[in-house]
């Protein structure tokens, strides 16, 4: 059979357009997430690399780790940087490198730098807390703490599965927006579980009939009961490393706001909300499907 010379200039154009996509993701610039060996343990270098590669995909740079050691000083994490990419495009500090991050931008004010606040309050400042309000050029983003509620209050609904049993929300003292975003979850999708919030495990009782407890910052004490109920816990956490209960994760982990803090960057938005990313566990006893 003779191929015909259309075809073959086809084949030979999308080659070349193939190559040409390769080389230019290669020679971008890339994000840089710092972090420190301790996280990447309990993080998993596997999933570093798994939701890198996504974040790459969606970008269409590479995405790199910035490991340095538990015990560097602030003024190391620059130097560790730069033998990574001595010129990236954007660099992502969680808050605890926040007095890094201002060291950087000083001495690179044409980079982007990025600083991950977490679950904090709309009128919380732990970066001007941290480094003082001289914080103009920095691109400061907060885990969307609404929002998060908000979806594990319906995802509490399909781990119920009908059975109008009771949740227990274990929350920090810092989110007292919590309870409103999660009673909103269940009221909009029309259903009302009984529903007790708690900001310590000392405050907890047995309660018979639950259904499924939520975890975000404190009550950790009750997984070691094994009280065989769905639990949803906001953590960034290796998910091979939780209890068996825990069947969703409420994860706001840099890898998992990267992808959207670049894009806000990129945009030129200073300040902003992001979503955390809730991911299903596999697990027999539950219907992921009901789940998504």
């Amino acid at each position: 059979m003779k191929i015909k010379p259309v075809f073959l200039a086809v084949m030979a154009a999308l080659a070349v357009l193939l190559i040409a996509a390769i080389i230019m993701f290669y020679i971008r610039s890339p994000v840089l997430i710092v972090t420190e060996e301790s996280f990447l343990q309990l993080y998993s270098a596997q999933r570093v690399a798994k939701e890198a590669s996504k974040t790459a995909i969606t970008l269409f740079r590479q995405v790199k780790t910035v490991s340095v050691a538990n015990e560097a000083g602030y003024d190391i994490v620059p130097v560790a940087i730069m033998d990574v990419s001595s010129h990236p495009y954007c660099v992502i500090f969680p808050l605890r490198f926040a007095n890094s991050a201002k060291l950087f931008n000083e001495q690179n004010p044409e980079i982007i730098v990025i600083i991950l606040e977490g679950r904090y309050l709309d009128n919380e400042k732990p970066v001007e807390n941290a480094i003082g309000s001289n914080i103009s050029d920095l691109y400061i983003y907060k885990t969307d703490i609404n929002d998060d509620f908000y979806n594990a209050g319906i995802a509490s609904i399909a781990l119920d599965q009908g059975k109008n049993g009771k949740v227990i929300v274990f929350t920090d003292k810092n989110m007292p927006q919590a309870r409103e975003s999660f009673l909103r979850g269940l009221h909009d999708r029309g259903n009302l579980l009984e529903t007790r919030f708690f900001t310590s495990f000392s405050q907890y009782s047995d309660i018979p009939g639950l259904s499924c407890i939520v975890m975000a910052g404190s009550g950790s004490e009750i997984l070691e009961r094994r009280m065989n109920v769905p639990v949803i816990l906001f953590t960034w956490i290796e998910p091979s490393l939780l209890p068996m209960d825990v069947v969703l994760v409420v994860d706001d982990s840099p890898w998992a706001q990267a992808n959207q803090a670049v894009k806000m960057a990129a945009a030129g938005e200073k300040n902003g909300l992001i979503k955390s990313k809730f991911r299903f566990l596999d697990m027999k006893k539950i219907n992921r499907r009901l789940l998504r």
